[in-house]
């Protein structure tokens, strides 16, 4: 048996880091660079910049937010459910 830890093997808690924020359209990253700043915010209750309340869609810069809100609702949903947010009516 082989007793050598691997990066599939090694048992560890959860990471303590904050996930990535990343836009659902073009994969860029959407987060600050100043965690403090972003610390702040939510503890203040500010909704964090770059994230779309009408589609729950991330995005990166106002290029993307136009094109987001362009968008069918059928597209947003297929958006969605590649980061499994969408909404699932029943």
């Amino acid at each position: 048996m082989d007793t050598r830890q691997h990066y599939v093997n090694i048992e560890s808690p959860p990471s303590m880091h904050p996930c990535k924020r990343i836009c659902d359209i073009t994969g860029y990253e959407t987060g600050f660079k100043d965690l403090d700043f972003f610390v702040t915010l939510v503890e203040l209750d500010f909704s964090v910049p770059h994230y779309d309340p009408k589609t729950n869609l991330r995005y990166a810069n106002t290029d993307v937010f136009k094109t987001i809100r362009s968008l069918p609702n059928d597209y947003v949903q297929r958006y969605l459910s590649l980061r499994n947010a969408a909404v699932v009516l029943k």
